[in-house]
């Protein structure tokens, strides 16, 4: 496991290791997500985001994701003052 602290305020993406996450907030809450589309892979957070829909589209093939099923899969985050600090699982192998 890998622990990782960022201030939110100044970076709302992250790579570590061959992974990318990238923040979403929704209903005032802010959740750490896999920066992966579901179909290919695309990179979800150069996406279009639509605020009505709650969803993504994917900037590669334009796949809509739910943002909800985004958030089954996040990053839970701790808080601490202005600080966010992320517990990673070890990445999965292919």
């Amino acid at each position: 496991m890998s622990v990782i602290k960022f201030d939110p305020h100044l970076s709302n993406f992250l790579i570590h290791g061959d992974r990318r996450f990238f923040l979403i907030s929704l209903d005032n809450s802010t959740f750490l997500v896999t920066d992966n589309c579901p179909h290919r892979g695309g990179p979800l957070h150069l996406g279009n985001f639509d605020c009505q829909k709650n969803t993504i589209i994917c900037p590669w093939h334009d796949l809509v994701v739910s943002i909800h099923h985004l958030q089954k899969s996040a990053v839970p985050l701790v808080w601490r003052n202005d600080i966010a600090v992320a517990v990673l699982s070890e990445a999965k192998s292919k």
